[in-house]
């Protein structure tokens, strides 16, 4: 009998200590992911992360400090006689970012457009093959506008909660689509009459895409009215947009591996910087056409180690926790620090080193020149909450803007000395980080 007692008191004891050690780590998780989402950069705390980084190698990396290294450019360049280059490893990530090569990603298609031809085509056409190339002018086509049409139905706005419940939600969608209005607007469309259909599609940043369908007018009508309002393929030509903007879907973060890596040379020839780089029989894999985007890199790879707000956002892409979207490098930023609150890095230094607050239009006076901005967009996946599009912002700030205060306030130019880093785009320092979502409701 006390036996029995015992051991079901030991049992009790033993289960109430399992449950004290699980709530201690879901208190320690949530205080853990409530600081990374309220993390201010200061000089202490960006200096303790540059140690955790020494410590621990971030999971997520883009580009390693340059080196000098043997090369017989011969090989790749035919002429050139040198024999060094500056030789980077580069991450999977940034081999995407870098590649020139078309990518394909998924984007809702929302709409298309509808180019007819011209009235009496067919007849105009018969006449210019009997008039000579000369007088092909005479006969001038009327131009009709483009119809633009576009599906404002709603799909697929929050996730499922379970596999029955999406499975109910598609076939419903599925029953109602030809209730939808564009289909409708697709069904009175004489095909004889139309000269072109492109699709139109769009992400949840609202971001634009055509798509080029295949086939004859009727096929492309016909796909209009099977894919509307669901994801569909769309070839862009390369990851990189356009001034700084980078196509982030197209990257499988999920089977992101940081251990594999890959190698870009830079050299100079006739005065001017070319970049390349090498498969595994070191032949050039693919050239880099705009040395600016090896910059873009270092930025990136300089603003993930010291921003992990922006590390925390990226890892949840790699854990597949979020949908990446757009990276964006702004530069100008042109954020008027003037007439806005100091920057808490700033906060912190004044602070330690006792300076009156007098001093903050000396500093205010440098923070508008020299800013860079990175922005990451992506949509955290949740199974209780509608999909909303979230923004990582990141103020880079160049340290050389702060030459005007170094003899006026020497301590604070040495403490953000202290917490800038070097690479080939620059010395720089986290000045702010932001991150929020956009609520269209």
């Amino acid at each position: 009998m006390y036996l029995i007692l015992t051991i079901k008191l030991c049992m009790v004891f033993a289960a109430l200590r399992v449950l004290n050690y699980f709530v201690r780590l879901k208190i320690l998780s949530f205080n853990k992911d409530f600081m990374v989402m309220n993390y201010r950069p200061t000089a202490t705390n960006i200096t303790l992360q540059k140690k955790k980084d020494k410590w621990c190698p971030g999971s997520i990396w883009v580009i390693s400090k340059g080196r000098y290294t043997s090369f017989d450019l011969s090989r790749i360049w035919e002429g050139v006689k040198k024999k060094t280059v500056m030789e980077y490893n580069i991450s999977e990530l940034a081999r995407y970012l870098l590649n020139p090569n078309p990518i394909q990603i998924k984007k809702k298609l929302v709409g298309c457009e509808i180019h007819y031809r011209t009235p009496f085509y067919k007849v105009k056409e018969k006449i210019r093959k009997i008039l000579p190339q000369k007088l092909h002018g005479l006969l001038k086509d009327n131009q009709i506008p483009v119809e633009v049409l576009k599906s404002d139905w709603e799909t697929d706005k929050s996730p499922g909660k379970n596999d029955n419940f999406e499975f109910h939600l598609n076939k419903i969608t599925e029953l109602l689509r030809p209730y939808n209005p564009i289909i409708k607007s697709l069904n009175k469309i004489d095909p004889s009459k139309v000269f072109d259909v492109v699709g139109t599609c769009e992400d949840i940043g609202g971001h634009p895409s055509y798509l080029n369908i295949p086939g004859s007018v009727k096929d492309k009508l016909n796909y209009i009215r099977t894919n509307i309002s669901k994801d569909v393929g769309v070839i862009l030509e390369k990851a990189y947009i356009t001034d700084g903007l980078f196509e982030m879907k197209g990257f499988n973060f999920k089977s992101y591996d940081k251990n594999k890596s890959y190698r870009l040379i830079r050299f100079s020839i006739n005065d001017k910087s070319k970049a390349c780089v090498l498969d595994s029989d070191n032949k050039v894999e693919f050239w880099i056409d705009d040395i600016k985007l090896v910059q873009y890199m270092q930025l990136f790879d300089q603003i993930i180690k010291i921003d992990p707000k922006l590390n925390n956002s990226l890892s949840l892409c790699t854990a597949g926790k979020a949908e990446p979207l757009k990276l964006l490098f702004s530069k100008p930023l042109e954020i008027d620090y003037s007439e806005a609150h100091l920057p808490e890095v700033y906060k912190g230094v004044f602070e330690r080193l006792n300076i009156g607050t007098n001093k903050k239009d000396i500093v205010k006076s440098v923070l508008n020149n020299s800013q860079v901005g990175i922005s990451f967009n992506y949509v955290p996946q949740s199974s209780y909450d509608e999909k909303k599009l979230f923004v990582n912002f990141s103020v880079m700030h160049n340290f050389r803007a702060l030459e005007p205060i170094k003899d006026d306030l020497p301590q604070v130019y040495s403490e953000i000395d202290k917490i800038a880093s070097v690479t080939e785009a620059g010395k720089f320092y986290l000045l702010e980080s932001f991150k929020g979502y956009k609520n269209d409701k």
